[in-house]
């Protein structure tokens, strides 16, 4: 009953338009080299914890209080989108863009892009902790893994479970990615500190893992060969072949980090420091081309597939946005 009162309530979601109202522009100090320069803010009422964008071009979205959406062009407010109070987890799109994604505990809420139509929730089994989508030409997946080691299967075209599958060994999910290509997911695990990776034909086994002393803080995929990992306890980037699911390259860093994110041409990697600040690396040459300390402590981060626009999660209550 309880269940059935609240799907009813969905319907009567809040949507408030804000088109720039609570936006703000600062100026952090970044060198002149920096590969991506400050756009706009958005000021929000508490900490964004996580960020994405919708598609190739598309509008980005930030989870707070609520479901923020952020105007691609411009970086202002389109939309906040309440999701009756739910906590979220980790947000997401669905491959072609057409749904955002909000993982909230055991409930997968989605959300029309442009109208902002929050749909009946899709109810999982167990509290999911990180959203993947399958790319585009697969076959309409997305995951949800969950704190208890399991990976949930849900079709974005019918919205249902179609299967749950409970992962190996795998204990304490902390940070997940999916191959570019569809192929393997990639789940550090707080437990034994280690990588593990999943094919995606397969998803109750580990194919294989990598150790990382002291743990891992985030994963990103690259577009290429590399998943990006984020150690908790050392100054580098480590770059995991997503064949061998082993460390293939290092970059190092001035300190650890808390989030990693990657460019589409896998040129610079995004890295926020847990002390705080934002770094730029050359992939190429392991040079650090930049260095801003104007955004706080960043706990995510989002780059646009087509490369031209990046989104910040900072605990200075903002929604940042940076274009190339």
């Amino acid at each position: 009953m309880k269940n059935t009162v609240f799907l009813l309530s969905v319907s009567a979601v809040a949507v408030m338009f804000l088109s720039g109202t609570g936006c703000g522009i600062t100026s952090p100090d970044f060198s002149a080299d920096f590969p991506f320069y400050f756009l706009q803010d958005i000021t929000v009422p508490g900490v964004p914890r996580s960020c994405s964008y919708l598609r190739d071009g598309g509008d980005g979205i930030a989870a707070v209080d609520s479901l923020y959406f952020v105007d691609y062009e411009n970086g202002y407010c389109l939309a906040r989108v309440y999701l009756e109070g739910y906590s979220v987890e980790d947000v997401g799109a669905t491959a072609e863009g057409g749904y955002a994604l909000a993982l909230c505990g055991n409930l997968l809420f989605y959300v029309s892009n442009s109208t902002y139509i929050v749909h009946n929730p899709v109810s999982l089994s167990s509290y999911g902790r990180f959203i993947l989508t399958e790319p585009v030409g697969g076959n309409w997946h997305i995951f949800s893994v969950g704190a208890n080691g399991t990976i949930i299967t849900i079709n974005s075209q019918s919205w249902d479970v179609t299967a749950v599958d409970s992962v190996s060994g795998l204990q304490d999910p902390v940070a997940a990615a999916i191959t570019a290509d569809g192929s393997a997911i990639f789940i550090a695990d707080g437990y034994d500190n280690t990588i593990k990776k999943i094919s995606t034909g397969n998803l109750s086994t580990v194919v294989t893992e990598c150790a990382v002393p002291g743990g891992i803080n985030d994963l990103y995929a690259g577009s290429g060969n590399l998943v990006y990992a984020a150690p908790d306890s050392l100054s580098e980037i480590w770059g995991i072949d997503t064949g061998t699911g082993q460390r293939y390259s290092t970059y190092p860093i001035s300190s650890p980090a808390i989030a990693v994110a990657v460019t589409p041409d896998d040129h610079y990697i995004f890295v926020a420091h847990k002390s705080s600040g934002v770094s730029v690396i050359n992939a190429q040459n392991n040079d650090v081309e930049a260095t801003t300390s104007g955004h706080g402590t960043v706990y995510d981060i989002a780059i646009n597939p087509n490369g031209n626009r990046s989104l910040l999660c900072s605990n200075l209550d903002k929604i940042i946005s940076l274009e190339k």
